[in-house]
């Protein structure tokens, strides 16, 4: 029964999340050596907001392989998984604690981790919160996915609905926000996080600004796999989409404004955090620069099937090259006009092609 749990919906979590664990792990560990993150270790260890940070984390996780389970269950498909509420108590909860210590098993290893680290500290409170806290999210989502499993549709609270017609460019970023939150905090405050700290870096009169592209170029990767899900979303939910009779402008502006929106809190952190001797114009137009080069990303995930390690090594070579570049003094103009012109001449290359295909 066991093995059955795993590969109705362990396994399926990780692959579905992969490109989202894929982009954690290189960017916690692939950025951060191991001395690095123990010292990250140590001070949240010492730190009761830092530590109350790191437990919201693990609760946001936790809350998304909650959801996760509980949807599977819901699923049409899935529906035989009702008789499975007829195993015994005892029985059944050792089987969803197995199951779910493998949904947490990231957050448990790095929990070890952490305890280890306070063990040797002789951090005796902070190695205990982290044991209760883990113990705590184990049992919570034992509890909430074991409830669904025996109230396969519960009655709540109807409020009254309000109607309210939101425009298509926020679809998806509210989609982002309510069915995978995870992703989009962890994009988000991994972005922001090393933009203001690229800006808090160097708070001198010989600020180098290139250290600005290189955090920008960081922060832009971090944005790598919203193309391919917002792919996903508009070709599962928004399927006539393709036939509508709209112009390459039309399409292009709409995506412009999709990233602007989700490009939007850079701009806000740049202009909060900007270095005493550099312009404000130049943080302008550096976030200019980083919401073309979303829109070009975009463009070359949407509508196609890629490999995730093919698109992770895509990543790493783009990385790579666009250091080197940086290093040799490519100018913020240039890449500003390379992004959103690259961008923009896809779309009219691709609705041209549409176009003859059609005739």
């Amino acid at each position: 029964m066991l093995t059955f749990l795993y590969k109705l919906i362990v396994g399926p979590f990780y692959a579905r999340n992969a490109g989202t664990f894929l982009v954690i792990i290189l960017l916690a560990f692939g950025f951060l050596s191991a001395r690095e993150h123990k010292a990250l270790i140590t001070a949240a260890l010492g730190s009761p907001f830092l530590l109350m940070l790191v437990f919201v984390l693990w609760g946001l996780y936790t809350l998304k392989t909650i959801a996760y389970v509980r949807q599977e269950l819901a699923a049409p498909e899935h529906l035989f998984l009702q008789t499975f509420w007829l195993v015994p108590t005892t029985k059944r909860w050792v089987l969803w604690v197995a199951a779910q210590l493998a949904l947490l098993a990231p957050i448990i290893a790095y929990g070890g981790w952490m305890i280890q680290i306070a063990a040797t500290y002789r951090k005796w409170d902070s190695l205990g919160a982290i044991a209760s806290w883990l113990f705590v999210l184990v049992g919570v989502g034992v509890t909430a996915v074991d409830y669904r499993l025996r109230h396969p549709n519960p009655e709540g609270l109807r409020l009254p609905g309000v109607t309210l017609r939101l425009p298509y460019v926020v679809f998806f970023p509210i989609h982002w926000l309510r069915y995978e939150p995870l992703s989009l905090v962890l994009t988000k405050v991994f972005s922001g996080l090393l933009l203001a700290g690229v800006c808090r870096l160097y708070p001198t009169d010989d600020y180098d600004a290139r250290l600005l592209l290189i955090g920008l170029l960081l922060a832009i990767l971090g944005h790598s796999q919203v193309g391919r899900q917002l792919s996903e979303f508009e070709h599962r939910y928004l399927l006539l989409l393709p036939n509508l009779p709209l112009s390459w402008r039309q399409r292009f502006g709409r995506y412009v404004v999709i990233y602007g929106l989700i490009w939007l809190p850079e701009l806000l952190i740049l202009l909060r955090n900007c270095p005493t001797n550099v312009s404000i114009y130049y943080v302008v137009w550096l976030w200019l620069t980083g919401w073309g080069w979303l829109l070009l990303m975009h463009s070359l995930a949407y509508g196609r099937s890629i490999i995730a390690d093919r698109w992770l090594s895509g990543i790493f070579v783009a990385f790579i090259g666009g250091l080197l570049l940086i290093m040799f003094g490519l100018p913020i103009g240039a890449w500003f006009s390379i992004g959103w012109l690259t961008a923009a001449a896809y779309w009219f290359v691709g609705q041209r092609s549409l176009r003859v295909t059609e005739k």
